[in-house]
């Protein structure tokens, strides 16, 4: 963050260069003279307001954090304020001269009488913007932004400023309204009126009053000037906006639609800001016929809108959208009346493609009861079905969407609402299959019918009532899917110590236990690293199909994601030899170099990075998960043909590179601690950085079923997280099994968990769920026998020994890096003890207590 010579915080002005929506993140080019020179990153999540709408060309206001590899955006807005959503604006029309006007970037700068210059962009100017030049007279109303001042409704004079005489009394007026002195001021201004008025003074006077509160005094002033100036729409136009301030909408539609027609007969221009807010007028009025006028008139303004650089504003887009939500279907004016009584702000809204089926609205949750109560996030999607059935087909589009607007950070990924005409059997049966599905991770849809909001007293004992019925048979808990996001808990210190080996490029194995989190702790590091700009190549070496069994899938799997991951960023003249050449795999002739390709591509894309003025700088980050796959086994079965090869060129890449780096995860850390394999040597020995990934902490546990726990209508009490905790030892997987089976022993919600309760499940959990620890056994078995031994002889004298008893038991060496790495033992300066209470009583039921 820059600060300034007064202590404060600075903000910078730049224009969007880029912007993927889909991806959520872009760059930005700050302006010149500001000290910065690279490109900046900005992601979805670096704008103070997630829901605002952001494409190349927009201008943007921002500050600056340093991260290890350069400076980042933050605090992301627009520059070009909203004048009827700005506070800090002020009516009064000012004289200035254009002092600079870029034409490219459509943006310039006006200077004031007093010297002071305010910014100005060409969605504000109300003439044409081709008559903008340096030395143009304009006059103006002001903004007062974090940057500086701003010029809006800028109007280019037609003729010289007038040259004030000794009966102007204009002067006179703002010299005692900028004195605060209000009712001297409104004295010369009365006199003026009567002795020389001219729209200026009219204006000025008006917006005195307004910003005085005194709107009735305003409308009279506007009447007067009216009368006075007849063929002057701008007159008509501001009366007619306060007027629906007012809630006066006759008198605002007569004012505006004269302020129209003026407008198309004359030369004064402004017939979009008049539109725009003739269609205002008409959404307030919320009747059927003025929303499909209100749709007309937005629609004609985004015409003339749509002839510049310029575009609707993002509000008056939201309106025109909803607008038409209402009037397509009965059901779409149902839905955003019911989200407004319940108290969410509707920030998007849009139909979808047929526009006869429905219609899908983001809503920002600002309730901190709905929040504590099922765990839902800051922004909500919510589809209106307009047509009568829901198939299987409506709510795999649902998904799609629903990841989509997640990735923008402007929807929950795990829960979203669906107002329906009815709730079938099969919409029902379709839906319940969704929330009991332990293997995807599918979002829960919670269904509202058009019947419960038309029939409930309030919209929000409906919305409860469906979010009751439909959550509280959610197990959270049961989903044994790698996470990320939200559904990620913990890990503060492995995550910390991934980012700093990837910032200092050093290559790092993380190694545990089955479940214990490696794969979502990947994913994490994936998400978080992508936020900083990196390109991130994530690879699963489980879902390599089986038949294949050497390394060519492999390189053509990561060259396509590379050039797909690589495109985004702003690197001009980038030719492709192996991402995206061949859409399938099995079309890729066998005389093809796949992997002197992936180098290509690789190496020059590293080059450009290099040599890029991005920041941060991005790194290619490479996270290869379930490493053994590769590898051969001790039980005979053969590693992958060419992987000896594969980490060589790897390490050579990584070693010639700095913006390079790779992480693998694994079980056990064989490929980095054995010295050959099938009698070669081992390229990566003694490589990789070996963190073993721990199990979660107290804290980190009681957390974790603190945020499940109230998305299904569980609490536990303190007492009973310490005894799920010592019964896990903190393990992630167990943690959330046991949970599991807990839930589904006391289905009535909400529940309120007791350690009474638990202490008599434990036994029956081992009894059904032993499948669990006799997959450890085995894993040990095969790679450490030597530590399963040491498990078995600690759980035969009751998990836990004294120190002296342990030194007879636990010889020093590897065994014991193994097991207090993956934190099966822990090893204190009293005592030896298997920190997983339930696998040392698994271990005691399996080989006896002999």
């Amino acid at each position: 963050m820059v600060v300034n010579n007064r202590g404060q915080s600075e903000y910078f002005r730049g224009t969007i260069q880029s912007y993927n929506q889909n991806a959520g993140f872009g760059f930005i080019e700050p302006d010149e003279n500001q000290g910065i020179n690279k490109l900046l990153l900005v992601h979805s999540k670096s704008f103070r307001r997630p829901s605002e709408s952001t494409e190349p060309g927009d201008r943007v206001l921002f500050m600056t954090h340093q991260v290890t590899a350069g400076l980042l955006a933050t605090d992301v807005h627009a520059e070009v304020v909203e004048q009827e959503e700005s506070p800090n604006t002020s009516d009064e029309p000012i004289d200035g001269v254009v002092k600079e006007y870029n034409t490219t970037r459509g943006f310039g700068f006006i200077q004031l009488r007093d010297k002071r210059e305010a910014f100005f962009h060409i969605s504000y100017i109300v003439d044409r913007p081709d008559n903008v030049l340096s030395g143009t007279p304009v006059t103006f109303s002001l903004v007062h932004t974090e940057r500086g001042l701003q010029a809006q409704n800028v109007t280019i004079q037609k003729a010289p400023p007038i040259r004030y005489s000794a009966t102007d009394y204009l002067p006179q007026a703002m010299l005692a309204r900028d004195s605060r002195q209000y009712d001297e001021a409104a004295a010369f201004y009365e006199k003026g009126m009567r002795e020389s008025p001219s729209v200026q003074l009219i204006l000025s006077y008006a917006a005195m009053e307004k910003n005085r509160r005194r709107n009735s005094e305003a409308r009279r002033i506007y009447e007067t000037g009216i009368r006075l100036f007849p063929d002057i729409a701008k007159l008509r136009e501001d009366a007619g906006v306060l007027a629906a301030s007012q809630n006066d909408y006759r008198t605002a539609i007569i004012r505006l639609e004269e302020a129209l027609a003026i407008c198309r007969k004359s030369d004064q221009g402004g017939e979009k800001g008049v539109l725009v807010g003739l269609a205002r007028t008409h959404y307030q009025i919320g009747s059927s016929a003025s929303l499909k006028e209100s749709i007309r008139c937005y629609n004609q303004a985004q015409t003339l809108f749509g002839r510049g650089s310029t575009r609707l504003p993002e509000a008056d887009f939201l309106r025109l959208n909803l607008a038409k939500i209402r009037t397509q279907h009965h059901r779409g004016a149902l839905t955003v009346g019911f989200l407004h009584s319940a108290g969410f702000q509707i920030v998007k809204a849009t139909l979808l493609e047929r526009l006869t089926e429905g219609a899908d609205l983001i809503v920002e949750v600002d309730a901190p009861e709905l929040q504590e109560s099922y765990g839902i996030g800051r922004y909500l999607m919510v589809r209106c079905v307009f047509k009568s059935e829901v198939a299987l087909a409506d709510l795999e589009d649902l998904d799609a969407s629903i990841a989509t607007w997640s990735r923008r950070g402007l929807a929950d990924d795990q829960l979203a609402l669906m107002v329906v005409a009815s709730l079938p059997q099969e919409l029902q049966r379709l839906l319940s299959q969704r929330i009991e599905d332990r293997r995807r991770l599918s979002p829960a849809v919670v269904p509202i019918q058009q019947t419960d909001i038309e029939t409930e007293v309030s919209p929000i004992v409906a919305l409860r009532a469906s979010l009751d019925r439909w959550l509280y048979r959610r197990d959270l808990f049961a989903i044994n899917s790698p996470v990320d996001g939200r559904r990620f808990f913990g890990r503060d210190k492995p995550l910390a110590e991934l980012r700093d080996s990837i910032a200092a490029s050093i290559p790092t194995g993380v190694f545990g236990l089955r479940k214990v989190g490696k794969t979502s702790l990947l994913k994490e590091t994936q998400r978080r690293s992508a936020e900083l700009g990196d390109v991130v190549l994530y690879l699963d070496l489980s879902r390599v199909p089986s038949d294949i069994s050497d390394c060519r899938w492999i390189y053509w799997k990561l060259g396509a994601d590379l050039r797909d991951l690589g495109a985004r960023l702003p690197l001009q003249g980038f030719r492709w030899r192996l991402g995206g050449e061949f859409q399938d795999f099995l079309d890729i002739p066998e005389s093809f170099p796949v992997a002197t390709a992936f180098d290509s591509d690789l190496t020059r894309l590293l080059q450009a990075i290099r040599k890029s003025s991005l920041s941060p700088r991005p790194k290619v980050v490479l996270l290869l998960d379930e490493i053994e796959r590769l590898l051969p086994t001790r039980l005979g079965k053969a590693g992958f043909e060419g992987f000896f090869e594969f980490f060589s060129y790897l390490r050579g890449i990584a070693q010639e590179n700095h913006e390079f780096v790779m992480t693998v995860t694994g079980a056990n850390a064989a490929v980095s601690e054995a010295a050959q394999f099938q009698g070669r040597d081992n390229p990566v020995f003694n490589y990789f950085k070996e963190v073993y990934l721990q199990l979660l902490e107290f804290s980190e546990c009681a957390v974790m079923l603190k945020e499940l726990g109230r998305g299904m209508g569980i609490r536990f009490e303190e007492q009973a997280v310490e005894a799920i905790y010592a019964a896990t030892g903190g393990h992630p997987f167990f943690t959330r099994q046991f949970c599991s089976f807990v839930a589904q022993q006391h289905r009535d919600r909400p529940l309120l968990v007791r350690r009474g309760m638990l202490l008599p499940l434990i036994d029956r959990y081992l009894e059904i769920r032993s499948d669990d620890f006799q997959e450890i056994a085995e894993r040990l078995s095969r790679d450490f026998p030597g530590e399963l031994d040491i498990c078995i002889k600690l759980a035969a004298e009751g998990g836990s020994v004294d120190r002296a008893r342990a030194n007879q038991i636990i010889r020093a060496g590897s065994a014991v890096r193994h097991l207090t790495g993956y934190q099966i033992l822990q090893v204190d300066k009293t005592r030896a003890f298997l920190k997983i209470s339930m696998f040392s009583q698994w271990l005691q039921r399996r080989y006896g207590k002999t």
